[in-house]
């Protein structure tokens, strides 16, 4: 009997043995599957904060592409590439949530995604030119091609994989200017696949325009009997109206883009000039207090032209030094109905020099032969502005612009009726 009791001891104690290594065994085990576990874990959270962090580091409401990118649409929760974004082009994005690992981000105003690690923060955007919005939409609408491409100016930005629709804005030569994300954009005509009509605006389109055109400007310390003297309070009080009545004050480009048919504007659009550049200055804290644009026509060779910087003021030319009277017959005798062609060109080409190549001319005196218009033409000018106290309408001579003189002798009614 005790030689079976003492084997059965010996056997529970080596079963004890067994059982408790084997639990110390699957203890260390459960120690060890935590903490590898719990490592993991910490592996995981420690990337996620990190692919959070990059993803925000590269997030901005304004980021630029910083190579040739792939564009994405989401569809079935799959990033499909239809486009490329090109180098350097600004984009705005919408915004992300907090603690976000979205690696794709939504272009704004649009139905694309573009790789978070291929763009980057823009501290600074570009100042852009929203001048468009004052444009209306022609009636017509415009298919892509399968494939297209979008141009700021001539630079290719985007291009895309997929036929779109787009209202027309803008008729070029060739082109059409369109919006996409918020910016303006041209489409080659060779991308398109077919203009059909559309109900795109139903504002009242302008079919003429009135230009008009100041001298001198005199503060209320200076005094001046001429007729084309005007008088501070006088253009103050014409500015006021046109500001409270939301008047959209052109450039000479927007001018020629309308009569030749390629822009619309609203009815309410004006087009100021000034001529000269005598009291000019004086014009520039009215335009800045209105935000009123104009259009200074400088005799380049009389004043400098660093002396009319202003957001709302641009520059074109009335002559290098050819606003000299009796040199011709007839008129004033403004010397570009008849003087010699070569000293002519080389009089204009040197005020388009200086004037930063501007397009845009103003005959002197309002005086004007068919030998001046192809003078001013061979030197490079797009457009030419006269008297006539007319407005300007869709299809007229472009070397022909007529303007209407503002004198210092017309009501506030007056000078509605004309610009009306």
């Amino acid at each position: 009997m005790l030689f079976i009791y003492t084997n059965n001891g010996d056997f529970m104690r080596k079963k004890f043995l067994i059982v408790s290594t084997i639990l110390l065994l699957i203890g260390v085990m459960i120690l060890f599957i935590f903490a590898y576990y719990k490592k993991q874990v910490q592996n995981q959270v420690r990337k996620e904060n990190q692919l959070i962090e990059d993803i925000e580091s590269h997030y901005h409401s304004s980021v630029s592409i910083v190579k040739n990118a792939p564009i994405y649409k989401k569809e079935n929760k799959k990033y499909i590439k239809v486009g490329i974004g090109f180098k350097d082009v600004e984009l705005m994005l919408e915004g992300i949530t907090n603690n976000s690992k979205q690696k794709y981000f939504k272009i704004e105003k649009s139905d694309y995604y573009i790789y978070y690690k291929n763009v980057e923060k823009v501290s600074k955007p570009l100042k852009k030119d929203n001048r468009y919005h004052n444009y209306l939409y022609f009636n017509e609408s415009l298919k892509t091609k399968d494939t297209f491409s979008l141009y700021n100016k001539s630079q290719k930005e985007y291009t895309f994989y997929e036929s779109m629709d787009f209202k027309i804005l803008i008729k070029e030569e060739n082109k059409y200017g369109v919006v996409y994300h918020d910016n303006l954009y041209y489409i080659n005509e060779q991308d398109v696949s077919s203009i059909y009509s559309s109900d795109n605006n139903e504002k009242e389109v302008a079919s003429e325009i009135p230009v008009t055109v100041y001298h001198f400007l005199y503060l209320k310390n200076e005094s001046c009997n001429e007729i084309i003297c005007n008088s501070i309070n006088q253009v103050e009080e014409e500015f006021n109206y046109l500001k409270e009545n939301k008047y959209f004050t052109l450039n000479t480009k927007e001018m020629e883009l309308f009569i030749k048919g390629k822009i619309n504007l609203p009815k309410n659009s004006i087009l100021i000039t000034i001529d000269d550049g005598a009291k000019a200055t004086n014009f520039l804290d009215v335009l800045d207090k209105y935000q009123i644009n104009a259009t200074l026509f400088l005799v380049s060779s009389w004043y400098p032209k660093e002396d009319f910087k202003s957001n709302y003021l641009e520059l074109a030319s009335h002559t290098h030094n050819l606003h000299n009277p009796g040199v011709c017959s007839e008129g004033q005798g403004s010397p570009l109905k008849c003087s010699n062609k070569n000293e002519l060109l080389s009089d204009l080409k040197e005020s388009r020099k200086t004037l930063n190549n501007t397009d845009s001319f103003c005959f002197p005196f309002y005086e004007y032969n068919d030998y001046a218009i192809e003078i001013v033409k061979e030197a490079g000018f797009k457009t030419a502005y006269i008297g006539g106290n007319r407005k300007a309408s869709i299809g007229i001579n472009p070397y022909t612009i007529p303007r209407i003189t503002i004198h210092n002798n017309i009501s506030l009614e007056q000078y509605i009726n004309f610009i009306q």
